[in-house]
């Protein structure tokens, strides 16, 4: 006899009454969200394996947040740590104006200059994982805020190089971080693309060579 054996995310989530949300800027419905991985025999799940993400979430804007923690959207801290991480791994760390327009346009929360500089000394004394970073704060995430710090990653990269090889797959290795797969973040950038880049200009030395 042969058993289809495999994995797969369950979602529970239970209401825990009105909360002020960030983005609406005004009290709304929230549940607490738990999704899960089980272990599962022909489709059917019989044991849990590990919690996957724990957030709390806005039922009419969806922003996912850390428990207890409604300052923000979870994904919005993480934005700006890749859009630093990014600028500077790309030697155009200087450019925090450009930072704070990708961070306003796609999040929809400013990045204050003293932020954006202390952040970019973080990440630039070499002790910071920055791929454990992300895979710790996937955990309070939900899809739509993991596909927002992905469009993040892409124009970010996008401001700085003509993507290569490379360039490309240092986005599909957060998009791993993110544990979201290739499609997921195909998708991401497409709807970038589609969004003519948000409108944000690309350095000009990028813009003269093409």
């Amino acid at each position: 006899m042969f058993f289809l054996v495999g994995e797969a995310l369950r979602s529970k989530s239970q209401s825990i009454g009105d909360r002020l949300c960030s983005v609406c800027q005004s009290q709304q419905p929230f549940e607490s969200q738990v999704e899960s991985l089980w272990f599962c025999i022909f489709g059917i799940p019989l044991l849990p394996i590990e919690d996957k993400a724990r957030y709390w979430r806005c039922e009419k804007c969806l922003s996912a947040y850390k428990e207890g923690e409604l300052t923000e959207p979870s994904q919005v801290d993480l934005s700006r740590r890749v859009i630093a991480y990014t600028f500077l791994g790309y030697r155009q760390d200087l450019h925090f104006v450009q930072a704070r327009e990708i961070c306003l346009k796609l999040t929809g929360f400013d990045f204050d200059e003293m932020a954006y500089r202390s952040l970019v000394r973080e990440l630039g004394s070499g002790h910071v994982d920055m791929v454990e970073t992300v895979r710790k704060s996937s955990q309070t995430m939900n899809a739509i805020g993991k596909q927002q710090v992905l469009e993040v990653a892409f124009l970010s990269t996008y401001l700085c190089c003509d993507l290569e090889y490379e360039d490309r797959l240092r986005i599909n290795l957060l998009g791993n971080a993110l544990d979201v797969g290739l499609e997921f973040v195909e998708y991401s950038i497409q709807q970038t693309r589609k969004q003519n880049y948000y409108g944000v200009r690309r350095f000009a030395h990028i813009a003269s060579a093409l």
